[in-house]
């Protein structure tokens, strides 16, 4: 019953698996068969006592061994194209795999595969089912990222797995350049409790990180240039930043921007700390 939806009904397994489907169809078709004769004659003792079909039952289930077997194989496979199957269960690879055509099908998957992303956001173009392009990503908590440019889903789904990968590396090496040059106006126009918006929590808290790293090396750099107060004028601009965040996370927001603002603050207030360390 568990291999029969994989041998029967999954158009990629019967290409790569030929000889082990015609195996299992001939399993198949002749215990529908032995089926059918117990339904005919439904006796207990003479469907267990008829002549043979102990032998025929032993060999059902040394050919169902050897079809495993080689599906076992064939997983192993898609594991070494795509190392993040390991991590999926065999039934929930099972039916990405026999649903690779169908991409939107592999999407109620995607979590299973990667710890930050849910899903894929698919062009809706009214076009045929089902869609094949996506325009963005979904994490886990619901936050959205749009794709650099759009991703289509094709070949093998092992293949565009893989290339989902890349393209959400990129997409999001990509946001983090920016949002690292936009920091430049965090003391002009766009003050970082407004800046953060922008941006998904990740690639926000990642560019606070490097900037706080820049401006401590700076930092140092003006003490030794003779500036003595330069590390305590530091630490009141951090205190500075997290009234601000502060003062934001007291009012009415969103639960993403909630969680992103406090999380920041969190993480401030650890650089802070690092700084008081400094001046004492």
């Amino acid at each position: 019953m568990r291999l029969e939806p994989i041998f029967l009904a999954s158009e990629d397994i019967r290409a790569q698996l030929p000889e082990d489907t015609k195996r299992f169809e001939k399993v198949d078709a002749e215990w529908k068969g032995l089926m059918g004769d117990a339904s005919d004659d439904p006796g207990v003792v003479n469907a267990t006592n008829t002549e043979g079909r102990d032998k025929i039952l032993e060999e059902f289930i040394s050919e169902i061994d050897l079809c495993e077997k080689a599906l076992n194989e064939y997983l192993e496979q898609k594991k070494k194209i795509f190392p993040r199957f390991y991590f999926v269960s065999n039934q929930a690879l099972l039916d990405i795999l026999s649903n690779g055509n169908n991409p939107e099908k592999v999407n109620e998957y995607i979590s299973d595969c990667f710890d930050g992303m849910k899903s894929m956001k698919f062009v809706e173009d009214g076009g045929a089912r089902p869609y094949r392009t996506a325009q963005g990503m979904f994490a886990k908590d619901g936050e959205y990222v749009a794709f650099t440019s759009p991703f289509t889903c094709i070949n093998a789904v092992e293949n565009y797995l893989c290339d989902l990968e890349r393209k959400m590396q990129d997409t999001l090496k990509s946001i983090i350049i920016t949002a690292k040059e936009t920091t430049d106006d965090w003391n002009v126009d766009n003050p970082r409790e407004i800046w953060l918006d922008g941006y998904c929590a990740q690639l926000a808290l990642l560019a606070t990180q490097i900037v706080w790293t820049e401006e401590t090396i700076r930092t140092f750099d003006d003490l030794e240039s003779g500036s003595e107060s330069a590390m305590k004028e530091f630490l009141q601009l951090i205190k500075n930043r997290i009234s601000k965040l502060i003062s934001r996370v007291r009012g009415q927001l969103s639960m993403e921007i909630r969680i992103k603002v406090i999380t920041i603050i969190t993480i401030d207030v650890h650089s802070r700390d690092v700084i008081n360390m400094f001046v004492n």
